[in-house]
């Protein structure tokens, strides 16, 4: 009954937390929200991922940033799909982590199921930049907060990698 609680919690805060805006993506658009939870300080957090977004251009245009959001666009290779990507970064009083938000939205006419490809775009930018393994990663989300989860299969392309 604890886990059920707790996990009622989580979703609730995923999808009505100011982690990430209120801003609901428009229907018929394929969207991705996701909490993530770190160890570390936001501004370490935010600083990887704008750096990892920059190390990804021409794929990915950082458009703004700053020490509680991050707003990018991504762009296919092929130049058929487009994205809006938002990144916000809370600090977790208790724990001196960050407790990071980010919402990735289709801006064509698609189908809902994209494949996990709005995951992705978020999912490539934590992991290429080291935050995945850092300490006291947890992400959180589902198929409800984020079309086509189940579906993904998230590798950054090689061509986008930089060290």
């Amino acid at each position: 009954m604890r886990t059920l609680l707790l996990a009622s919690v989580l979703f609730a805060g995923l999808m009505f937390s100011s982690a990430v805006p209120l801003s609901l993506p428009i229907p018929y658009h394929a969207f991705c929200r996701v909490m993530w939870l770190f160890a570390v300080p936001c501004d370490e957090v935010s600083m990887k991922v704008a750096q990892q977004i920059q190390a990804f251009y021409p794929g990915y245009k950082l458009v703004s940033a700053s020490a509680m959001i991050i707003r990018a666009n991504h762009t296919s290779l092929d130049g058929l799909q487009a994205e809006n990507i938002t990144f916000t970064f809370n600090p977790t009083v208790e724990t001196g982590g960050c407790r990071a938000g980010g919402q990735s939205v289709s801006l064509g006419f698609t189908s809902l199921l994209d494949n996990g490809l709005n995951y992705c775009n978020l999912y490539n930018l934590l992991s290429v930049s080291g935050l995945t393994s850092s300490l006291g990663f947890m992400e959180i989300t589902n198929e409800w907060a984020c079309l086509g989860y189940g579906q993904n299969t998230c590798k950054a392309s090689p061509a986008l990698i930089f060290k």
